[in-house]
């Protein structure tokens, strides 16, 4: 019975020992960021789906919210290590000199004693402790009063100790565990929100620049416009048909679209520099090559479609759940410290006493001892314990209110998303037959100028409200793309449309 009970002692100690020693955990690598010290370049064809694609390996707001991944992952691996096995060793000399009359008895009496430990300690999921220790124990005595001299003694022990109400379960213990998962899923739901408020800004600045450029072109088409007129106006002064105030009247609208052409090209370099900011860039250098306006068309679009897409693939309401299993988690936590704390412990030991340190494992002289108890405490009527576990609960129930506010706030969004979308759908529609009629009011005024019957003053005006009519149907249809573009940022459609794949 003793060496077995030795035997079972030292294999648990090996045990443990070999499960304490892993592999050092490799740090999460880092993401394959694009090296934003290289200027971006933006020449050639621009592509919206180019832009997404370099923003996302570049862009500042994405690689920051990206480290707070990796801060959550090692969360949860230091929650883990609470349950790692801790290996120790100790050891030591004890020397001790007996002060005595040296000329009646001699040389003092003198004892070494060198002892050395090794023990594990393990926190096992249920609660509870174990420990597994060897000490070896060498006595040496001058002069010699104990035989054998030096002497060799062993002790191999185990030992547990489990709460069974209060810290006793897998379910409380791991709950540390759990709530740092979720934390993982909360950081990689908020990455994919940054991802896709990310995708909107490169959409919405892309096309702001679009439109930017657009509007550009149409001025430079006022300009020309303008100044034919003028050459018209002077030719006509010259030969009597018109007047210096017609001449006067045509250097104003020129001068007018010549300003206006100054600030649209202000307009243009500050969207591509807005653009080149998103995507990371230091130097902004580049020039931002040709852009083309994409097709439209009239996107069909649901309420019921684009709220079912919103709830499966939408971060904010998925954060809120993993939220509330949060505090789920610590109302258990709280609601188990409301029992007694009830404790069982038992342990088991081996010793042996022997010449040498070999014949002191085996156990020459072998002798074994037990125990085993209780412990119950109780603290009187538990009320803080209690207040904490209602506050848990309210913590729960709270959560779970935000939860609905923020359903409540998604349906707002996707209901205004979508009537955005077909309310753009109407504008670009009327827009471009305003534009026709613009165009149509404008050819007839020229063509009465040139008949001598309308002033330069009514050509300016017919010009003016065709260049309005132009810059209003560019800006219907960059409303009608920044809100498919909102709508699909809600949907959390967006990173299929850019095939972006993401942790959840």
């Amino acid at each position: 019975m003793p060496r077995s009970i030795a035997r079972l002692g030292l294999a648990l100690l090996c045990l443990l020992s070999v499960s304490s020693i892993r592999a050092a955990d490799g740090y999460p690598p880092l993401p394959a960021f694009g090296d934003t010290s290289i200027p971006v370049d933006l020449s050639g064809q621009v592509t919206l789906q180019n832009c997404v694609a370099q923003a996302l390996g570049r862009n500042f707001t994405v690689r920051i919210q990206e480290f707070s991944v990796f801060e959550a992952v090692d969360s949860v691996v230091i929650q883990e290590a609470a349950f790692e096995p801790v290996l120790g060793f100790t050891g030591g000399r004890t020397v001790t000199v007996t002060a005595v009359n040296e000329e009646a008895f001699g040389i003092p009496p003198k004892s070494i004693t060198d002892t050395g430990t090794l023990s594990v300690t393990d926190t096992v999921e249920t609660g509870g402790t174990l420990a597994a220790s060897y000490q070896m124990v060498r006595s040496d005595y001058i002069p010699t009063f104990f035989l054998p001299n030096p002497a060799f003694g062993s002790t191999a022990s185990i030992s547990v100790a489990q709460p069974l109400l209060q810290g006793a379960g897998t379910d409380y213990n791991r709950a540390a565990i759990e709530s740092a998962k979720l934390g993982v899923r909360i950081s990689n739901l908020n990455f994919k929100s940054t991802v896709l408020t990310m995708v909107y800004n490169v959409e919405t600045t892309y096309y702001n620049l679009l439109y930017q450029r657009e509007q550009y072109k149409v001025q430079e088409e006022e300009l020309k416009q303008a100044q034919q007129l003028l050459d018209e106006n002077t030719i006509k002064r010259q030969t009597g048909v018109l007047t210096d105030l017609d001449v006067m009247q045509a250097r104003a609208g020129v001068a007018s679209a010549q300003n206006q052409l100054i600030l649209d090209e202000q307009s243009v370099q500050n969207s591509e520099d807005a653009l080149l900011q998103l995507l990371g860039d230091r130097q902004f250098k580049s020039a931002v090559g040709n852009i083309d306006f994409p097709f439209i068309g009239e996107p069909d679009v649901s309420f019921d479609r684009s709220y079912k897409l919103a709830r499966d693939n939408g971060p904010n309401l998925a954060v809120a759940q993993a939220t509330i299993d949060q505090f789920k988690l610590t109302a258990l936590k709280a609601k188990r410290n409301t029992l007694p704390e009830l404790n069982v412990n038992g342990g088991l030991g081996y010793n042996s006493y022997a010449a040498n340190a070999s014949q002191s494992i085996i156990g020459s002289w072998p002798g074994y001892n037990w125990n085993a108890g209780v412990t119950l405490s109780i603290p009187w009527e538990m009320r803080a314990n209690r207040a904490i576990y209602r506050q848990a609960l309210s913590g729960v129930r709270s959560q779970e209110v935000a939860y609905d506010q923020a359903d409540q706030n998604l349906v707002v969004q996707v209901r205004a998303a979508v009537r955005s979308v077909q309310t753009s759908v109407a504008s670009v529609r009327s827009s471009a037959e305003n534009t026709k009629f613009a165009q149509k009011a404008y050819e007839l005024q020229k063509a009465e100028f040139d008949a001598g019957l309308a002033t330069s003053y009514l050509v300016l005006q017919a010009q003016n409200t065709l260049e309005t009519a132009r810059v209003s149907e560019l800006q219907a249809k960059v409303n009608l793309l920044s809100a498919i573009a909102d709508l699909r940022f809600l949907e959390g459609s967006s990173l299929q449309l850019y095939r972006i794949n993401l942790p959840e």
